[in-house]
């Protein structure tokens, strides 16, 4: 029974092994889902804001007609003038928000991207941890196996003496 024991150490110790093997890679796989996620997300953000931008174009049209329409209603030429001064700033204004919403959209992006490239340097860390971890645990097993030797040389009984 006591020549075994050393035998059901590293046994055990191989189980714990491979118990940390599985619990790295599961870590890892809950990580590379989150990064996919984060992708995902940040698709779901900048496609907003691009419908945002085309809100913003849709409303810089919309309001040069109003403004042409009432000044031709009103017997003003539509294209110069005061007129044409309001169309200007309607259009300089409506880009400006354009341009917001298109950094919006890009720093969205390229946040998901990053936030997703983290993860997965996690999740690598995390499935390398895992197997180091075993490898210690076999390495660690191994050690005190052989400090533990085998029967003895002889054929003596243990304890006893020739």
């Amino acid at each position: 029974m006591a020549a075994a024991l050393p035998f059901i150490g590293v046994a055990v110790s191989a189980v714990s092994a491979f118990g940390q093997i599985q619990a790295g890679r599961a870590q890892a796989n809950g990580l590379a889902q989150q990064a996919a996620m984060a992708q995902v997300q940040a698709r779901g953000e900048a496609l907003k804001y691009r419908e945002q931008g085309v809100d913003v174009l849709r409303n810089i049209v919309r309001t040069r007609a109003t403004i042409r329409a009432r000044a031709a209603a009103g017997g003003i030429d539509p294209f110069s003038g005061s007129a044409d001064a309001l169309s200007t700033f309607a259009m300089t204004e409506g880009a400006r928000e354009l341009y917001v919403t298109r950094e919006n959209e890009i720093i969205a992006r390229e946040g998901g991207s990053i936030q997703s490239s983290l993860l997965m340097q996690q999740s690598k860390s995390a499935y390398n941890g895992g197997i180091f971890g075993a490898i210690g645990t076999l390495g660690s097993a191994a050690l005190s196996f052989s400090k533990i030797g085998g029967p003895p040389a002889g054929g003596a009984p243990a304890g006893g003496t020739k």
